[in-house]
């Protein structure tokens, strides 16, 4: 059996797990490779006895959508945070007014990923067990029917205009547009083997996907919903985050990050980071890629101007998210193994004291104006923390129900987080 092949019986066998930098690559996937890791050696090549087993997500570029822009903001105002659960068919709503979870949302079993439209209106939930997406409205915290796409949607991202969510079908090898405005799929892109990210240029005019059974990314373009010639990137690649500028994507590939040159969509020479390269970010000035090596309980720093990687920052065991505050100045790291949070100072790239949080820190999300950040606890209680950026330290934890994986911040001017 190809890796691809077993990444698909895996993805289907297990509970989703969790990047997004700029909520990049926080998240859709943590604790999954440490778990599907310890499970794959116990089995010990016994496939058909896989075990469905619980995990985190993080968030992952193109994960959570296209946020970038509107967290950039500094201007305090009331947010919702959504979490997602694997261990059931629901989403909460948690109010930053009061940190007090709302009603619960019903959506379809399996989520493997969330999306919200730039304006905060309406979040979209990829069911990779049902190959549909759910559009919610978050004015009423009210699911829409289903939207049928390909086999195993994996990934889902929005443009910048908030007019096309593009769905990457895992097991399909195709991107599914769907319309915002009407909520109806069209024609399935082919890309590559087993697409598992997406991200889109800030001008919308090409969104990128990364291929991992094909070891390439196939470029698409927006106004025509056409493929381009897939660009090589020469080993597996899961993850990616595009600079504000649009001018590169950094894409994970094997033990390396690859970048692209977007006007010319030729790869660069391959960057050597850590072992186990897992989650990637980007700073709001562009000038730094932070890369989470899981296995090497490090983050590498790249200058983008050169492409040269730095001194890897020591964090705790099995890192597997990072998120960077609107202002650039710190980065956040949730370490799945270690049960806790590095923050990062990114004028010096040194590693703060570590923040405790135990119960598995996965996904992380930061507030619009930078003050607190979010962090999923993927344990079976299911809950929530908050942390004061400001002096890091943390609030009580948020109980939200069982296993959550993955969560979103989206404008609150309706209460949809209030009790």
């Amino acid at each position: 059996m190809d890796e691809t092949s077993l990444h698909a019986l895996l993805e289907r066998a297990l509970v989703p797990e969790p990047p997004i930098g700029p909520i990049a690559d926080n998240s859709l996937r943590a604790g999954i490779k440490l778990r599907r890791r310890r499970r794959m050696r116990a089995a010990a090549g016994a496939v058909a006895a896989i075990a469905v087993i619980a995990v985190a997500i993080p968030v992952i570029t193109g994960a959570l959508g296209h946020t970038a822009a509107r967290r950039a903001a500094t201007t305090a105002q009331a947010e919702t945070v959504y979490v997602v659960h694997n261990a059931g068919r629901f989403m909460t709503p948690i109010s930053t007014i009061t940190n007090m979870p709302g009603k619960r949302i019903k959506v379809a079993k399996g989520v493997m990923a969330i999306a919200i439209t730039p304006d905060g209106k309406t979040i979209y939930v990829a069911n990779w067990r049902a190959d549909t997406v759910t559009p919610i409205t978050t004015a009423t915290n009210t699911p829409g029917k289903p939207i049928k796409v390909g086999n195993t949607p994996d990934r889902i991202t929005i443009t910048p205009n908030g007019q096309t969510a593009y769905v990457a079908n895992f097991g399909s090898g195709t991107v599914t547009p769907i319309t915002t405005a009407t909520n109806t799929a069209d024609k399935p892109i082919k890309v590559g083997r087993g697409p598992q990210a997406i991200v889109v240029t800030p001008d919308g005019k090409t969104a990128y996907v990364a291929n991992g059974g094909s070891d390439t990314v196939t470029p698409i373009i927006t106004a025509t919903n056409t493929p381009g010639q897939p660009i090589n990137v020469g080993a597996p690649s899961r993850a990616m985050a595009m600079t504000p500028d649009g001018k590169t994507v950094y894409v994970i590939s094997g033990g390396t990050v690859t970048p692209i040159t977007t006007a010319t969509n030729t790869p660069g020479t391959p960057i050597q980071v850590g072992r186990g390269p897992w989650a990637i970010a980007v700073t709001p000035d562009g000038k730094t890629v932070y890369v989470v090596n899981q296995d090497g309980s490090a983050v590498t720093p790249i200058t983008t101007a050169t492409n040269t990687p730095g001194t890897p920052i020591r964090v705790g065991r099995e890192p597997s998210a990072i998120a960077v505050t609107p202002d650039g100045k710190t980065a956040y790291v949730a370490n799945f193994g270690s049960g806790t949070v590095t923050p990062i100072t990114t004028a010096t790239n040194r590693a703060g004291k570590p923040i405790r949080i135990d119960d598995g820190p996965g996904a992380i999300a930061i507030t619009r104006d930078g003050k607190t950040a979010y962090v999923i606890n993927s344990s079976i209680a299911g809950t929530v923390t908050p942390i004061t950026t400001a002096t890091n330290t943390l609030g009580k934890p948020i109980k939200v129900g069982r296993r959550p994986f993955a969560l979103v911040i989206a404008p609150d001017s309706h209460g949809a987080g209030h009790h």
